[in-house]
């Protein structure tokens, strides 16, 4: 009885964090992680070269002051971030479906690229971890950016394409237009256990993140019943042994 109580209690927990839309943080720290590239790039927003990897952002949440720390891509190109220490007071956590421009195409194959990318970047180590890093930041660019209908981070006659020297950069590209093409066939798919974040900010670089899934409040509230019903049938049960016995 007890465990299913503690249960339901777990329960009642996730409903209430499930159902906030917007979370206030404060931003700390921003670093690569593990490292990154450099490269040029060439988009209607922003030309220019960049560094370009997987971000970490730590800090604390404004409500009660816990901390985060979070791995994040760029999807917003007309603004910029510091690394190091930083003093970002602006910026809130919000369903990927909030951001402004994010249609269900982009948010599927961001989802795609990113659930698939991720454990690969998580076994790799030294300089592969950061073409694998920089590799998911030019996809998630080109996934966000890109207006033709061909992915590709450098096809020069395309919306968004990058440029650049070396041999960090140029293993970085073949592997992003890979991973494009793994998400554009369907080999890399939907990964319903993971959703999307995003750290948004009005006037600093706005982040995506990959987060586990949280069931529906319908779910949980099927959940929650569930295990009424368990607790139920365990008392009928008992007491139907203690008759018996008797």
């Amino acid at each position: 009885m007890n465990k299913v109580m503690a249960l339901a209690a777990a329960a009642g927990m996730m409903f209430a964090a499930s159902s906030a839309s917007a979370q206030a943080v404060k931003v700390t720290n921003v670093a690569f992680t593990p490292g990154s590239v450099t490269g040029t790039i060439h988009s209607p927003v922003m030309n220019g070269a960049v560094g370009v990897g997987q971000f970490e952002f730590k800090g604390n949440y404004v409500s009660n002051n816990a901390p985060f720390d979070i791995l994040t891509y760029c999807i917003d190109l007309a603004h910029s971030v510091s690394l190091g220490n930083v003093n970002y007071t602006n910026y809130t956590i919000i369903p990927i479906a909030s951001y402004a421009g994010m249609t269900t195409a982009k948010a599927n194959a961001l989802n795609a690229l990113l659930t698939n990318a991720t454990p690969l970047l998580n076994a790799a180590t030294g300089q592969n971890a950061i073409n694998i890093s920089a590799a998911t930041q030019m996809a998630v660019w080109e996934i966000m950016f890109e207006t033709q209908p061909a992915w590709s981070v450098t096809n020069a006659s395309s919306t968004f394409y990058m440029t650049g020297s070396g041999a960090p950069l140029t293993t970085a590209e073949s592997l992003a237009n890979t991973y494009l093409g793994n998400v554009n066939s369907n080999t890399w798919t939907v990964n319903n256990g993971y959703d999307l974040k995003v750290l948004y900010s009005p006037t600093q670089q706005t982040q995506v993140f990959l987060t586990p899934s949280v069931p529906e409040p319908a779910t949980w509230g099927m959940l929650v019943l569930g295990f009424g019903a368990v607790g139920g049938a365990l008392r009928y049960r008992r007491r139907a042994g203690a008759l018996a016995a008797a």
